[in-house]
């Protein structure tokens, strides 16, 4: 919401003080500090954190060119295959993109960003690229769930009914009831449903018609808050999809009422095993903070996949402060959970367990740099949020957005936007194999760490990775620690030497 006079002019003379003690200010902190003496509230903000270092930028991909590590590969047959399931689950979501929609919920995002999204990944799907694309917590829109012959027959006719007619009323709301509805009501990408603490869904076809399911425990923009939806933002609309007043803020609880610990967690997974016939995989998602331990509990609980969400990841509203300063980065988090990862597989046979990660990635460099450090899939947010045409303003929790994603819906233009999607997705896998290719790789997923190297010794140290002169942070320690203990052997030498 726009800042009132008061607020402004306490600004500028807060400003005005910190200038004339040439002390150093945060100016983003300040504001926020200025809104709290006038409404007791912390502002909320949308996007990811304000992190000094994302640690990206710092690591460097490497080739050989003198002695390739595998035989030339041609770049049109690199494989980029991301499975997930078959470890407890049945079923198996086979993709050939190795990285897919967030969870972003109808009510953040409004409709024609939606429609978008599922527009542009059924048309992928048509030319041959199979995406995953995960609902949010908000739960699913009606052609998402029931986009199919087979769930609509699962349906009694007065059932279907009521979705044609909630269908028709979010289309009118939009103005967009010239979409064609038998375009409108096919999916034919995977969809994951979100299992959140809100629990925004009425009807069981919610998770009997997904094709995989993800418990978010936790995510990287607000570790330990649960979800948040303000007020303007929960139109009648959005309030009947989530089962809630209409109007009134959503909050989330800050954790899932029915989970307590690891043991719960067990028995949660098995209830939903049972829910769906063992068939569906299933994801736990959390935020970075006690990245070992956590991923150890979900190896240990029957899911078929964790999905980590680094501090700087993405969403469209959460309180100022708590979004800056709690959680892990995204790279330092992949160490820890692989290390949990080979630790709990040195004792056990290796299964399908995928890694997944979110959080500050949204080109090919990033998703390549995750993958070498050891995530199986990387999921994007503000990516895609670009290729609609995102601004950043990051006023996503407000109804106001220059690009009509998260507001001003009237000013998205759905096929373009379908457009800059597929060209984003297309773009950024034709440069995941020409990364691949440059390293000799015949698939994405044979990336590994010694593929990178760091340019700092603070992300030499974090993530076990060499320095650009080929030694590593570890060495340089060591090397110092021999220096310093010669020159104290010379030092104890000599007092001997003048006695």
């Amino acid at each position: 919401m726009p800042y009132s006079k008061d607020v402004l002019d306490l600004k500028r003379h807060i400003l005005k003080a910190a200038e004339t003690s040439r002390s150093y200010f945060d100016l983003n902190k300040l504001i926020v500090d200025v809104r709290k003496v006038n409404d007791s509230e912390v502002p909320y903000s949308g996007l990811g954190a304000r992190s000094p270092n994302d640690y990206f930028p710092s690591i460097k991909i490497i080739g050989s060119e003198i002695k390739p590590k595998e035989n030339d590969v041609s770049y049109n047959d690199i494989d980029t295959t991301f499975i997930l399931g078959g470890r407890y689950s049945s079923n198996v979501i086979s993709t050939n993109v190795p990285f897919f929609v967030s969870g972003m919920s109808y009510g953040s995002l409004k409709l024609p960003a939606k429609i978008a999204l599922h527009l542009a990944l059924n048309k992928l799907a048509k030319e041959g690229i199979n995406m995953i694309m995960n609902t949010g917590e908000g739960g699913a829109l009606p052609w998402e769930l029931y986009g199919s012959e087979e769930s609509c027959s699962n349906v009694s006719k007065k059932r279907h009914e009521s979705i044609l007619d909630y269908a028709d009323r979010l289309l009118k709301e939009h103005n967009l009831e010239s979409i064609d509805r038998d375009l409108l009501f096919s999916r034919l990408y995977p969809l994951v449903t979100q299992y959140a603490s809100g629990r925004f869904w009425k009807d069981p076809s919610y998770l009997l018609n997904a094709d995989a399911i993800e418990i978010k425990i936790g995510q990287g923009a607000k570790i330990g808050h649960g979800g948040l939806l303000p007020g303007p933002k929960v139109t009648d609309l959005v309030a009947e999809n989530r089962g809630i007043p209409s109007y009134k803020a959503a909050h989330s609880p800050s954790r899932h009422l029915d989970i307590l610990g690891p043991e719960d967690l067990v028995a949660k997974i098995l209830e939903l095993r049972e829910i769906t016939d063992w068939k569906s995989p299933i994801i736990v998602k959390v935020g970075c903070s006690h990245v070992y331990d956590d991923i150890e509990i979900i190896l240990k609980s029957y899911a078929d996949a964790a999905s980590i969400d680094g501090f700087v990841g993405g969403t469209g509203a959460a309180p100022w402060e708590l979004r800056d300063i709690i959680g892990i980065n995204t790279v330092p988090s992949l160490i820890p959970s692989r290390k949990a990862i080979e630790d709990y597989y040195s004792i056990t046979a290796k299964d399908e367990f995928k890694l997944i990660v979110h959080g500050s990635v949204w080109d090919s460099e990033r998703i390549a740099k995750c993958i070498a450090l050891g995530a199986n899939g990387v999921g994007i947010g503000t990516g895609f949020l670009l290729s609609m045409g995102c601004t950043l303003v990051q006023d996503c929790y407000t109804n106001v957005c220059p690009a009509g994603l998260t507001g001003s819906y009237e000013k998205l233009d759905i096929e373009q936007s379908v457009t800059g999607i597929v060209n984003y997705v297309k773009g950024t896998l034709s440069e995941l194999k020409n990364i691949a290719g440059s390293l000799g790789r015949k698939s994405i997923n044979d990336l590994r760490k010694d593929d990178l190297v760091a340019t700092d010794e603070l992300s030499s140290m974090l993530c076990g990775l060499m320095l650009e002169d080929g030694v590593t942070f570890k060495d340089l320690v060591k090397e110092k620690v021999k220096k310093a203990i010669d020159s104290r052997n010379r030092r104890i030498n000599e007092r001997l030497e003048n006695k």
